[in-house]
């Protein structure tokens, strides 16, 4: 049986390939298993994710990121699906910053967002699609920013000054104490915090709206 993980080299450079039936939940170590096995051929290098199959779900660009994110020495240089077209590949791959977001800064883009480090107060990140941050948020987040409330925003854990998903905006909140990652989505019209992992501590929590 082929492994649902292959390291593949062609004239785009390298890239991870994950079958169509790659679980979130042990992708991660699988990516970082396959990226391991090859680290005395690697070097710096930049590498992309290919996923087959159904869409990309939240859960496991957030689980790649954490693989890559083993690996200081290699770039993740984005994740998608095969190529359907070079003119709408570049919208439908998540963008992937290794950086912390600092006040002043902003980083943009239309479809996913996934920043591998802090969101500082007076920070700003917006996307079209999820905004995912493999760090603390304390600063402004806005996912669906072209309107789409069925997108979410993560965080390891969530102290934002503001959020907004879709058209709906809710002022920043303190993340219970021992809080982990959480994700913020849209239910009734409010924006709801939750533990990204069933049963861990913090619970479901609110957004105020502002006045």
């Amino acid at each position: 049986m082929l492994s649902l993980v292959q390291l593949k080299g062609g004239r785009g450079g390298i890239r991870v390939v994950l079958g169509k039936d790659s679980d979130p939940a042990t992708v991660g170590d699988e990516v970082a298993a396959a990226l391991q096995g090859a680290a005395q051929f690697l070097g710096q290098t930049k590498i992309s994710v290919e996923v087959q199959g159904d869409a990309i779900s939240p859960a496991l660009v957030t689980a790649i990121a954490e693989a890559f994110g083993r690996f200081p020495h290699l770039s993740l240089a984005g994740i998608g699906a095969p190529k359907p077209s070079a003119a709408r590949q570049a919208e439908q791959e998540p963008k992937v910053l290794r950086q912390t977001i600092r006040s002043g800064q902003e980083a943009m883009h239309s479809g996913d967002l996934v920043v591998l480090g802090d969101v500082h107060v007076g920070g700003r990140v917006v996307a079209t699609g999820d905004v995912i941050v493999v760090g603390t948020l304390r600063g402004f987040a806005w996912a669906g920013a072209d309107g789409n409330e069925n997108t979410i925003i993560y965080a390891q854990p969530m102290h934002p000054t503001q959020v907004r998903i879709g058209g709906v905006i809710a002022q920043g909140g303190v993340a219970p104490d021992g809080a982990a990652a959480e994700y913020a989505h849209v239910e009734d019209g409010r924006i709801v915090v939750e533990p990204w992992s069933p049963g861990a501590r913090g619970g479901s929590r609110r957004l105020k709206s502002p006045r």
